[in-house]
Formats: structure tokens, sequence, C-alpha cells
């Protein structure tokens, strides 16, 4: 019993607790898929969204048969978006390193290492939130046909999601290592 009293058994699961580990900005991929992309050990169902994402907006784009106003509004949400994503990256590597040095101070004050949690979730918040308006921009431009083209392409993503998500529950309850408790 007293293994499960030493300090670093309480950070850690002070840390899991947080966030540290499994959430917000500091969320690493799933390491539980079948496959990884070959080469970078990204699990391979991860490495697919982000080109589902690119070539379904590239139909709803297409669709859309934009005006010189609308595609230039589209290409700097695009590119807003893009150089997000690439800066977050290595933003992410940054507070990882930096809430792991935090954590690695004798007497680390644990609420100090939360606050700046919560703050690096903000900064991440506010850069997502700017992302949404250009969006919303673009969506403020169209026109009502074009509007109910976009609200048919959420639509059918939303249906499809919906789809995915009873197929992986469907697929889980047939996992050998899914659904049973240790020890019972």
């Amino acid at each position: 019993m007293k293994r499960f009293a030493s300090p670093r058994v309480f950070v850690t699961v002070l840390a899991l607790s947080l966030g540290l580990a499994a959430g917000g900005s500091l969320a690493a991929p799933r390491e539980d898929c079948h496959g990884t992309v070959p080469g970078k050990g990204v699990p391979a169902a991860h490495a697919m969204i982000p080109l589902f994402h690119e070539r379904a907006l590239a139909r709803l784009h297409d669709e859309l048969k934009l005006d010189e106003k609308q595609e230039a509004l589209w290409k700097e949400a695009d590119h807003f978006v893009r150089a997000r994503h690439e800066a977050a990256r290595e933003r992410l590597d940054r507070d990882r390193a930096e809430i792991k040095a935090l954590l690695e101070q004798p007497g680390a004050d644990l609420r100090a290492v939360e606050k700046r949690v919560g703050e690096l979730r903000a900064e991440g918040r506010k850069l997502h939130d700017a992302a949404r308006e250009r969006w919303f921009a673009v969506y403020d431009s169209l026109g009502d046909g074009q509007k109910e083209k976009v609200r048919l392409f959420f639509k059918d993503g939303l249906e499809k999601m919906g789809r995915f998500a009873e197929w992986t529950r469907e697929r889980a309850k047939d996992h050998p290592r899914r659904g049973h408790r240790r020890g019972s």
C-alpha cells in the first residue's frame, strides 16, 4: 500500500487528471489504432483524417463556384488554417517541454502548472476562434444557393460521422481487450 503513496505516483495521477497526458491542446494521437503510416509512426486512421477533410473541402469548393471576392476570402481562411496547423505542431512540442520542465522541478507547485496549462489552452482556443471567424466570413459572403450547399455538406458529414461511430462501437464489441476489466 505504501508504494501508491509515493510523490511520483501522486504527480502522475494529478498530471493525468489535469489532462496533461490525455486531453486539450496537449493531446497525443491514440496508439491503439491498427497500423501506422510507414516511416512516421502515426496511426493510420489518424493520418487519414486531414486527407479526408482536405478532399471533402476541395469538393465543396468546386461545387460552390465562388466569385472573386468569395475566392479571396476562401484562400485567406484556408491559408490561415494551414499556417495555424503547422505552427500548432511546433507549439505543441514547445508546450509539452515547458510543462515537463515545470513538473521536473523538485517541489513544483501543481496549481501553477495547472494554471499554465489553462493559459496554453486559452491561447489555442483564441487561434481556433480566429480560424472559425475567417470561415464564417466566407459563409457570410455566399448567396442563398451556396449556403444551402454548405448546409447539406455539413449535414452529410454529420451523418457519415454517425455511421462511422456506430461502426466503431460494433467493432469494439468484438475486440478481445475491450469491454472487460482486469481481474474480473
